[in-house]
């Protein structure tokens, strides 16, 4: 009979560690998502105010003030996504080391779940070898007393 796998609770302790790597990635990979949509709506907003700017451009009377506060407010949108874009460099950074990190512990439970493998199967061959010995007893025994 095959003794059970010595290393199955280091078997399970890297499955979990596999599953805590999966739902890590799961969060940055959401987060670089966010990111993503933030720049999306920053951009269109901003495609907005520069027509409302064009718009005002072209009224026919120029209102200096309200050109003034567009131009601003154009400017504050350029910042803010020029940190978005810095965060989204951060986030794909932080998805990308944390896909690593899942492969890892990927590679980690795979190594042990082919040495497993292999111990069930050498020991699998050891029972056949061991049936094989007592049935080859039995035959020996029973020749034996029908001489």
């Amino acid at each position: 009979m095959a003794e059970p796998f010595r290393l199955r609770s280091l078997l399970d302790y890297r499955r979990q560690l596999e599953d805590e790597q999966m739902r890590a990635l799961a969060e940055v990979t959401a987060e670089e998502q966010r990111v993503r949509d933030a720049i999306a709506a920053l951009d269109r907003h901003r495609e907005d105010q520069t027509a409302a700017l064009a718009a005002l451009m072209t009224s026919g009377t120029f209102d200096a003030g309200g050109y003034t506060q567009r131009a601003s407010y154009l400017e504050a949108i350029g910042i803010e996504l020029d940190q978005q874009v810095a965060a989204l460099e951060a986030a794909a950074a932080r998805v990308s080391e944390q896909r690593a990190a899942l492969v890892e512990a990927l590679k980690d439970r795979r190594v042990l779940e082919r040495l497993r493998d292999r111990q069930a199967a050498e020991a699998a061959i050891e029972d056949g070898r061991q049936e094989a010995r007592v049935v080859d007893d039995m035959t020996t025994s029973r020749h034996q007393r029908t001489q």
